[in-house]
């Protein structure tokens, strides 16, 4: 539990590329949560697109060189702040709006015993909402997550096997203890690799109902349309968050098989551009197969 008469203090890192209408709905929500906690708020600008000051004077935004993705630009995001870090770590996608109380749920989801990180659910951004996640896990026979799409599991608060980096809170101690997202990673399965290191160490994955909040699928990337820019960051790392190296050759297979099916339907509807895209990743991964996890 939070300390009483304590302040919590925690960073929240909003990773930007595209439109700048998302964000500033993403940051707005941050500021206006009524949580009693401190907040940094930094976004890392990936796309250089958006307008000076345009986020106001209590927003910090960072321009790197290049785009980063969303693992690196996380931890430019963190690095950024130095030692006036706080206890807790919010990475958003700029899609993402959280509802009012998500940063207090979040300190104190963190607070618990052995807790690394927690996030809770998402709601598509459509008429009526649709769940989107509502705690996963990871599916060790194929090497792919698994997301539920409950109601009952959304009111659920319990430790889980897989947190979606779309909104996720991260223990500072946790954070530092596995050095963040890694950098390897440009877009997709960061989350899955970061979720398998901090479990490696001991830490536990926490689903907190509270921490709600509402997703733009795809806003940026096409994840829902599944783009070829999906199709092929997706594929390009599936199998280096798994360990040893004898496990990520029986994935090698399992995942070939899977291209192979994906690819033929992909092509059954003219979409060469996908398949191209696909077996691009694929290669990659298979060329790649011997850099496991950091």
């Amino acid at each position: 539990m939070i300390p009483q008469g304590s302040t919590p203090r925690c960073a929240v890192v909003i990773v930007h590329f595209g439109d700048p209408a998302p964000t500033a709905s993403c940051v707005e929500a941050v500021l206006a949560d009524p949580s009693a906690v401190a907040r940094q708020v930094v976004v890392v600008d990936n796309s250089h697109s958006l307008a000076a000051g345009a986020l106001g004077s209590g927003v910090r935004v960072l321009e790197p060189a290049a785009n980063l993705g969303y693992g690196a630009g996380l931890n430019a995001g963190v690095a950024s702040l130095g030692d006036c870090l706080g206890g807790a770590i919010v990475g958003l996608n700029h899609d993402v709006t959280i509802e009012p109380g998500f940063l207090a749920a979040a300190v104190e989801a963190l607070s618990l015993p052995r807790v690394g990180a927690a996030a809770g659910p998402l709601e598509l951004a459509r008429p009526g909402g649709e769940l989107w996640y509502a705690g996963g896990g990871v599916n060790f026979l194929t090497g792919t997550v698994w997301q539920s799409r409950r109601q009952g599991d959304a009111r659920r608060a319990r430790h889980v096997g897989f947190l979606t980096g779309a909104a996720v809170a991260i223990r500072r101690e946790a954070w530092q203890a596995v050095g963040g997202f890694d950098p390897a990673y440009f877009l997709y399965n960061e989350d899955l690799d970061l979720c398998l290191r901090l479990r490696r160490r001991g830490w536990r994955l926490r689903f907190e109902p509270r921490m709600r909040a509402v997703h733009t699928l795809g806003a940026a990337t096409g994840s829902e349309r599944r783009s070829p820019l999906y199709l092929e960051q997706i594929t390009r790392t599936r199998l280096r968050p798994f360990r040893p190296l004898a496990y990520r050759l029986y994935l090698a297979v399992v995942h070939s098989l899977w291209v192979a099916v994906r690819a033929s339907v992909l092509q059954a509807q003219g979409d060469r551009e996908g398949v191209a895209a696909l077996l691009r990743g694929h290669r990659y991964a298979l060329a790649t197969l011997t850099q496991g996890p950091r």
